[in-house]
């Protein structure tokens, strides 16, 4: 109980300083296109993206195929373009698997896949502008791939 009201409280916080500063793809020098900020960061967590790892810090940006990996006693809280928001708990690790919004173009999708610990969702915008959220809105999990059309949503993982 303890773990899924710290959890509420970061997305309080995300909800109330989160705005839409997402408006276009932006990337760095190597060209990847940042798909979210890391918004609230508690402890030591670090993004991994093929052999590389990089100590997260608040305001960085986060990129599609990283994995995100909280240490023990560590939260992060996470802003995608489309004002999706993901919290991960403790010794949590998830992959930015697939990310696209660009509405103009019906271009949407949201994938995560979560290896272990506890993460909430509350969804943004695709959800809402979704034609078909059985293929572009998909959480997976070690147990199997859980479809989003909700707002909220608790998984933990084991």
């Amino acid at each position: 109980m303890f773990l899924f009201r710290k959890i509420m409280s970061i997305f309080a916080f995300l909800m109330m300083f989160s705005f839409p500063l997402f408006a276009g793809s932006t990337a760095f020098a190597d060209d990847r296109p940042i798909i979210a900020y890391v918004k609230v960061l508690n402890g030591a967590c670090i993004a991994i993206n093929g052999s590389v790892e990089r100590p997260l810090k608040l305001g960085d940006p986060l990129f599609k195929d990283d994995i995100l990996k909280t240490q023990e006693q560590s939260s992060m809280g996470v802003s995608f373009r489309d004002n999706t928001l993901i919290s991960l708990g403790s010794n949590s690790l998830m992959k930015l698997e697939n990310f696209a919004f660009d509405p103009d173009n019906n271009k949407l999708a949201f994938a995560v896949e979560i290896f272990q610990g506890t993460l909430l969702y509350i969804s943004g915008l695709i959800s809402k502008l979704s034609k078909n959220p059985d293929e572009d809105l998909k959480i997976t999990t070690p147990a199997g791939t859980v479809t989003v059309r909700g707002t909220r949503l608790f998984i933990n993982a084991e």
